[in-house]
C-alpha cells in the first residue's frame, strides 16, 4: 500500500510537472519612447498560423519567429530551425516559455546570427512519430510543414539551411527525424530529451502503472509492437542507420540535466556511449540542473551557438538573396 501510494504520487507529480506553466522570459521595457522603437528594431517578430496538414487530416498549428532584418530586406532568404515542444505543449510554447526573448538576448549580444525558427504543434504526445495507430505528425513535419515554410517565407531551403531542435518529447522527434532523413539537415540539437531504450509496458494496475499507459498511449501499437519500437527510436536508430548519418555529415548536439527528474540523465549518457561505439560524431553535454523549459534557457546559448556555426560553416552565406 505505502509503494501504491509512492507510486500515484510520482504519477501525480509528474503529471503536474509537465503541464505546469514556467514564467516567461520577457525584455525590460524601454525607458523612453526613442528606446522602444530601437528595442523594436532589434528584435524579432512572431507570426501564429496554420495550413491544412494532408498527413494529418486536419490544421497543423505553427509559430514563426522571424529575425530583425526579415522585413526591412525583402531580398534576403534565411537558413531555418524547426522546434519541437515537449509533451503536453503547443507551437506557443517557444514564446511563452521565454525561448523567444533567449534568442533575441543571445542576437544582441553576438552569440548567433539571424535565422527564422518555426515553432510546431506537435499534439499532448505524439512523440512526432508516424504512430502504430495511423497519427503521422513526422510526415506532417517532413512532408507537409517544411515545404509549406520554404514555399511561405524566404528561406534557403537547401540541407544547409535546415536544423530541427527539441526539447523533451521534442528531443526525442528531432533525433527520429534527424536520423531518419539526415540528408535533410545541416545539424540537430536536443534538450533533456525523453529518451527510453527499452519499449514502456506497464503492466501494473496501479495508478502509476495507468498513467504511464495513458502517457504513451498506443503509439506504438496495440499491443506494443517491439520491431516498430525500435525502428521508431532514436536509441536504436544510430546504429541502424550510422552510414547514412556519417554519409550525410549532419552534426549533432544534445544535453542533459544531472538532475533530470525524470531520469533521462542516464538515458541520455547510454544515448551518447551508443553514437561512440556507432562512430557518430556528435557534442555531449551532462549540465548542473533539472528537466524542462528552466533547465534549457540555463544551457540554450550552447545549442544555438553550435546550429548557427554549422549554418555558417554549411556556407548559408548572409548575403543570400531572392532571385
Amino acid at each position: 500500500m505505502k509503494i501504491c501510494r509512492q507510486l500515484a504520487a510520482a504519477a501525480l507529480a509528474l503529471s503536474i510537472a509537465l503541464v505546469g506553466e514556467a514564467a516567461a522570459c520577457r525584455p525590460k521595457p524601454a525607458s523612453t519612447s526613442e528606446d522602444a522603437a530601437a528595442q523594436a528594431a532589434a528584435e524579432s517578430k512572431i507570426e501564429y498560423g496554420s495550413f491544412q496538414s494532408g498527413a494529418l487530416g486536419h490544421e497543423l498549428k505553427f509559430a514563426v519567429q522571424l529575425p530583425p532584418s526579415y522585413e526591412r530586406d525583402d531580398k534576403r532568404r534565411f537558413p531555418v530551425l524547426y522546434f519541437l515542444h515537449g509533451m503536453f505543449g503547443s507551437e506557443r510554447e517557444f514564446e511563452r516559455r521565454g525561448v523567444a526573448a533567449a534568442v533575441n538576448k543571445m542576437r544582441e549580444e553576438g552569440k548567433i546570427g539571424e535565422f527564422l525558427i518555426v515553432a510546431v504543434d506537435g499534439g499532448r504526445s505524439s512523440f512526432y512519430l508516424n504512430a502504430k495507430n495511423g497519427v503521422r505528425y513526422e510526415d506532417a513535419i517532413v512532408k507537409d510543414l517544411i515545404p509549406y515554410i520554404e514555399k511561405t517565407y524566404r528561406t534557403i531551403g537547401a540541407p544547409a539551411g535546415r536544423a530541427i531542435q527539441g526539447i523533451s518529447m521534442g528531443g526525442f522527434g528531432a533525433l527520429v527525424i534527424a536520423f531518419k532523413y539526415p540528408e535533410m539537415f545541416s545539424s540537430v540539437s536536443t534538450h533533456c530529451a525523453a529518451l527510453f531504450a527499452e519499449l514502456p509496458t506497464p503492466a501494473g494496475t496501479d495508478q502509476y502503472s495507468d498513467f504511464r499507459r495513458k502517457l504513451i498511449g498506443n503509439i506504438f501499437g496495440e499491443p506494443p509492437d517491439d520491431a516498430f519500437f525500435r525502428a521508431n527510436n532514436p536509441m536504436h536508430l544510430a546504429a541502424a542507420n550510422s552510414a547514412q548519418i556519417k554519409k550525410a555529415g549532419i552534426k549533432i548536439y544534445a544535453d542533459v540535466g544531472e538532475q533530470d527528474r525524470y531520469g533521462f540523465a542516464d538515458s541520455n549518457k547510454d544515448f551518447d556511449d551508443r553514437l561512440n561505439k556507432a562512430g557518430i560524431a556528435h557534442e555531449f553535454h551532462v549540465y548542473p540542473g533539472n528537466h524542462g523549459w528552466e533547465y534549457m534557457l540555463t544551457v540554450a546559448d550552447h545549442s544555438y551557438a553550435f546550429l548557427w556555426n554549422n549554418f555558417r560553416s554549411g556556407k548559408t552565406s548572409v548575403a543570400s538573396r531572392a532571385n
